[in-house]
């Protein structure tokens, strides 16, 4: 059980949560590359865990809207860095769960070749933010996951 956990490396709190239903219209509405906890505890923020639900059941391959996880990048020996991703198509009743702090994601395209009005072809998430009373767990400098965001958005030099 995460929630209320004494294990210290996840431990959620259930003490508040923060939850947003989002509609991305068709025509090719999209929530552009972003970690949805970017700053951490230095702005105040305990998000620790992203919780996604799906409520198109009716959406069909081509509908759009997937939303594509950045998995970092890979190299062969001496080939440039090839980006990873994973996408995921918004079927209706499905759940995705990722750490708010550390994974980047986007949405792509909803409905591209439909037109605003179509209706019919919204894209529904429900999103639910867990925090967490460990502070120290967010934007854990250990975690397997904590050089995603500096391959997703790396400083200009």
């Amino acid at each position: 059980d995460l929630l209320n956990s004494t294990d210290t490396d996840f431990g959620l709190s259930m003490s508040s949560f923060n939850a947003k239903l989002a509609v991305t219209s068709p025509g090719g509405s999209v929530y552009p590359l972003h970690i949805d906890n970017p700053q951490g505890i230095s702005s105040g923020d305990t998000r620790k865990l992203t919780c996604i639900i799906y409520m198109n059941l009716d959406y069909q391959d081509g509908d759009g809207g997937e939303l594509r996880i950045f998995c970092g990048k890979t190299s062969d020996e001496g080939c440039e860095k090839e980006e990873q991703v994973v996408d995921i198509a918004p079927d209706g009743g499905m759940m995705i769960l990722f750490w708010s702090d550390e994974i980047p994601h986007e949405v792509l395209p909803t409905a591209p070749d439909a037109d605003v009005s179509e209706e019919e072809r919204d894209r529904y998430a429900l999103t639910v933010w867990i925090p967490t009373d460990h502070y120290h767990t967010i934007h854990n400098p250990s975690s397997k996951f904590a050089k995603l965001g500096e391959e997703a958005f790396p400083t200009k030099t």
